[in-house]
């Protein structure tokens, strides 16, 4: 989409970051995943793992099979958020959305540093739907 729409070619780390405003922005409006796979917290913020894979800035982006194409197609809340999204924030580069994801008091950083007598705190950490969708209710 922000290639298609503003002639934008996302590295990973850009798309991992605005995959992470939609699916927050998602979960606190409809409280619901906006899709399956939670993000997780790495060192340069939140990441979707399958998506960090199997992406590449010179192939054309992740094969998606039919039926999701459509799926997403007629889902009107999904693209609304995707679209307002990628239009606010396709421009922003990778170390400045990573400078985001790591605001103090964000999902990212309170998975990565936990909050006071949090054990379960680190690397590699799915990072809550509870902590995003609070956070994301107050942007």
């Amino acid at each position: 989409m922000a290639y298609k729409r503003h002639s934008i070619n996302l590295n990973k780390t850009q798309v991992n970051k605005l995959l992470f405003m939609c699916y927050g922005f998602y979960l606190a409006f409809y409280n619901q995943r906006l899709f399956h796979e939670p993000p997780k917290a790495w060192p340069y913020g939140p990441v979707f793992p399958n998506v960090y894979k199997q992406y590449s800035l010179f192939e054309v982006p992740i094969y998606i099979p039919e039926e999701k194409n459509k799926e997403f197609e007629n889902d009107e809340r999904a693209k609304g958020i995707l679209t307002q999204v990628v239009d606010k924030y396709s421009h922003i580069s990778a170390y400045d959305l990573s400078l985001w994801s790591h605001l103090p008091g964000g999902p990212w950083s309170q998975t990565v540093y936990g909050i006071k007598g949090d054990k379960n705190s680190g690397w590699n950490k799915e990072i809550s739907d509870d902590l995003i969708k609070n956070y994301f209710a107050k942007e």
